[in-house]
C-alpha cells in the first residue's frame, strides 16, 4: 500500500507539469498552466520577481527563471525562449534568494536577480524580460510563464547627501554622476521623511533648485512643510523617466534610497521684520493718544509683537507687548508738545525676536 502511494503521487506530478494527458507534450509557444501571475518591479539594479504555482507541484519540478534583454515593449515573441539562466529553483530553496509561502493549495514564490551592469548603458530603452520555465524530472520543459518585462534605464543614485536649516525650513543638497544629458531619459529625485519616533515614512513635495559650487552642480530641495523643534530623517529615492521617440512616458524606475540624514529644526531663526508701520497723533476731549497700525506677518510659529518708542536724542525702550492676533496699539502715556519716534518687531514662540522696524514718528499737539 505504501508503494501504490507513493506511485500515486509521481503519477500526479507528472501530469500537472504537463498540465495535460500523460505522453502530450504541451506547445511551448503558450504559458504553462501552472504559473500565470508572473509579476517584477525594480528598484536599483534589483529586480524582483513573484509568482504562485501549486503546493503539489514544488517538489516534483524544477524552475528555470529566465532573462532576455530585448527592445523596450518587446515582452513576447512567437515561441518564448530562455536567453539567460538567473536562477533555477528545485525542490530545495538556494537559500536568501526564495522565499515560499504557503497560502492553501498554493505557494507564492520570490526571487531577487541583479541586472547586470552593462544592461543599463547598452541602449535606455532596452527592456529585461523574464519568464519563468517549469521542467519536469527527466528536463522536459512543461511551458514557459507569462512574460514581465521592467526598463534597464539607469539611475542616478543621490550622492553625499547632507542638510542645513534655513529659515524657510530645511534644505536638503545632493550631487550625482550626470555628465550628459540622455535622449528619452528624465532623471528626477523624490524626497522621503520620517519624524522621530513615527514609522509613518513620508514623500513630501520640495521646491527644487540647482545649486554651484566650485566642485560642480548640486541638486537640492526644500522641505517647507516642518514644525520647528522637531526631528526628522529625510532620505532621497532617484527616479528615472523613460521616453518614447514621440515623447510619451513609457516607463518610471526607482533607485536605491540614500543614506538618511537626521535634522533637528531648532528654531533660531528670528521672524520677518514687521511691514507697513503707520502712527497718527489723535485726541478725544481732554485726552489725547498716538494710534500705531501694521501689517501682520505671516509665521506659523508666531507669538507676539513688541511696540518701541523713544523721544528725541534717546534710546528707544519697549513700552508694549501685543498678541499676535492684535496688529494695533493705542498709546495714551503721551503729553502735548512732544514727538514721539515708535518702532515694531515680531516674536516667535521660541523668543527669537526680529530686528525693529523703521521708525515713525507723530508730534503730539
Amino acid at each position: 500500500m505504501k508503494w501504490n502511494r507513493t506511485f500515486l503521487a509521481l503519477v500526479c506530478c507528472a501530469g500537472q507539469a504537463w498540465g495535460g494527458a500523460p505522453g502530450t507534450r504541451p506547445d511551448a509557444s503558450h504559458p504553462s498552466q501552472l504559473v500565470r501571475d508572473l509579476r517584477a518591479t525594480r528598484k536599483g539594479s534589483k529586480v524582483a520577481l513573484t509568482w504562485s504555482q501549486p503546493e503539489a507541484a514544488m517538489g516534483c519540478l524544477t524552475v528555470k527563471v529566465c532573462r532576455n534583454i530585448s527592445a523596450a515593449g518587446s515582452t513576447s515573441g512567437s515561441i518564448p525562449t530562455c536567453g539567460q539562466t538567473v536562477g533555477e529553483i528545485g525542490s530545495q530553496k538556494p537559500a536568501g534568494a526564495v522565499v515560499s509561502v504557503a497560502r492553501g493549495k498554493k505557494n507564492t514564490i520570490r526571487f531577487t536577480d541583479i541586472l547586470p551592469e552593462d544592461a543599463e548603458v547598452l541602449d535606455p530603452l532596452q527592456s529585461a524580460v523574464y519568464h519563468i520555465e517549469l521542467r519536469d524530472g527527466r528536463g522536459r520543459s512543461a511551458g514557459f510563464s507569462n512574460p514581465v518585462s521592467v526598463p534597464t534605464a539607469p539611475t542616478l543614485p543621490a550622492a553625499g547627501l547632507h542638510s542645513q536649516l534655513d529659515v524657510h525650513g530645511v534644505y536638503l543638497i545632493w550631487e550625482n554622476d550626470l555628465q550628459t544629458q540622455i535622449p528619452s531619459l528624465q532623471f528626477d529625485y523624490r524626497i522621503f521623511r520620517r519624524e522621530r519616533g513615527s514609522s509613518k515614512e513620508l514623500s513630501i513635495p520640495y521646491l527644487r533648485a540647482l545649486v554651484h559650487t566650485r566642485e560642480g552642480e548640486r541638486w537640492s530641495g526644500v522641505d517647507t512643510s516642518i514644525e520647528w523643534g522637531k526631528s526628522y530623517s529625510y532620505w532621497v529615492r532617484p527616479v528615472t523617466r523613460v521616453y518614447s521617440m514621440s515623447g510619451q512616458i513609457l516607463a518610471e524606475v526607482e533607485g536605491e534610497d540614500s543614506p538618511a540624514v537626521e535634522v533637528t529644526a531648532h528654531s533660531v531663526f528670528p521672524p520677518a521684520v514687521p511691514e507697513r508701520l503707520l502712527v497718527l497723533a489723535s485726541e478725544i476731549p481732554s485726552k489725547k493718544f498716538v494710534d500705531l497700525t501694521w501689517a501682520p506677518n505671516s509665521e506659523k510659529d508666531l507669538e507676539s509683537y513688541n511696540v518701541y518708542r523713544r523721544e528725541a536724542g534717546g534710546v528707544a525702550a519697549r513700552i508694549q507687548v501685543v498678541r499676535r492676533t492684535m496688529l494695533s496699539f493705542q498709546d495714551m502715556d503721551v503729553v502735548p508738545g512732544h514727538t514721539y519716534f515708535y518702532s515694531v518687531s515680531a516674536v516667535d514662540a521660541k523668543g527669537n525676536e526680529s530686528p525693529k522696524s523703521s521708525e515713525v514718528s507723530a508730534s503730539v499737539r
